[in-house]
């Protein structure tokens, strides 16, 4: 997947205690001013994908997953599927005034406060030695099909049929502060969470998404880890780098699903690997899968895209993205405490 992405004007950062304390660490936030993206003058939107390029061994010497070719899905997406899948837009440190901003994908959660998006680490933050994102703003069910790909980020109502909503907190995993980069880092803990404001018609964000008859989607952490029961996941985003231009959702069904160790990453890092041909902008997209108890037709969200094969020097298409243990559940903690926008 292609360059990593970046930007949200931090109004001041804050190290949050996690609950638990047998961690020993505590988890990084932001609280964010949350002021529209600037208009005027040409825009460029960039994926927000990460190159990919970092040495695994641990994945170069599994064997490829198959490959599941990508389908384009019918919009509009105000449905029941296809409204809790939106588009993140953001800006770099420094490109807030250029035109050229960058873009992820994101998952709308179950939450206290009915206002949380699940994406990834790199969508919300630049890693080691970087900053927060800047002028977040969230568009779920973003459709465009026919338009222009450079979008104008301080005006999206054409393609908001939910509304748009802008980021009011952030939180990642220290881990992904400390250590990760433009080529993956520490991907394993690649995940973050965002609260966003309400749209322009005081809804929350979840209760936008239920008046298309969506649900907000309940988080599955710790999932079964033997490869025997790993489960059927559905994946979808908005993916940007070509073949693709990011304005509909595209997705994959993956019958079966790799969960390797990455023991480069440390003694119980884990990740996710699916033969999906999805690119860079489908980073932080949801993937999919019913757990135990949950009625037909309902599903949990099991992890996030992270990082894809676009630039793998070993070819084939897949895309992965960290195993959420119990450090990604009280990050989620956290962030499901914060008070309602």
């Amino acid at each position: 997947m292609a360059s990593l992405a970046a930007g949200c004007a931090s109004s001041g950062v804050i190290g949050q205690q996690s609950s638990g304390g047998e961690f020993g660490k505590d988890f990084v936030g932001a609280v964010l001013s949350p002021n529209a993206p600037s208009a005027g003058g040409a825009h460029q939107g960039k994926d927000g994908g990460l190159t990919g390029q970092q040495s695994l061994p641990s994945f170069d010497n599994a064997p490829l997953p198959q490959t599941v070719a990508a389908r384009k899905l019918p919009g509009p997406y105000t449905t029941t599927t296809g409204a809790v899948t939106g588009k993140l837009f953001f800006y770099r440190q420094g490109d807030a005034d250029s035109g050229n901003y960058y873009v992820c994908s994101g998952t709308v959660i179950k939450s206290q406060n009915a206002s949380l998006v699940w994406t990834a680490g790199h969508c919300v933050h630049d890693g080691k030695g970087g900053t927060w994102h800047m002028n977040m703003v969230f568009v779920p069910a973003f459709d465009n099909p026919d338009g222009d790909p450079n979008v104008d980020p301080s005006d999206l109502s054409a393609y908001a049929p939910l509304g748009s909503f802008p980021a009011v907190h952030v939180w990642t995993s220290p881990e992904w502060v400390k250590s990760g980069d433009e080529h993956g880092g520490d991907l394993a803990h690649d995940y973050g969470v965002i609260e966003v404001g309400r749209n322009s018609q005081g809804q929350t964000l979840d209760a936008a998404v239920e008046s298309a008859g969506a649900k907000p989607v309940p988080m599955w952490f710790n999932a079964p880890t033997e490869q025997s029961k790993t489960p059927q996941m559905s994946i979808r985003g908005y993916p940007a780098a070509q073949p693709y231009n990011g304005m509909t959702q595209y997705g994959c069904t993956a019958d079966t699903v790799q969960l390797l160790n990455v023991t480069e990453l440390g003694p119980e890092a884990k990740e996710y690997r699916a033969g999906c041909d999805l690119t860079g902008g489908a980073s932080g997209g949801g993937w999919f899968a019913r757990a135990p108890g949950q009625a037909a037709g309902d599903v949990s969200l099991v992890t996030n895209t992270s990082v894809g094969s676009a630039h793998s020097a070993r070819g084939g298409n897949w895309l992965a993205g960290p195993y959420l243990d119990d450090s990604a559940k009280q990050l989620y903690g956290i962030a499901n405490g914060s008070p309602a926008p």
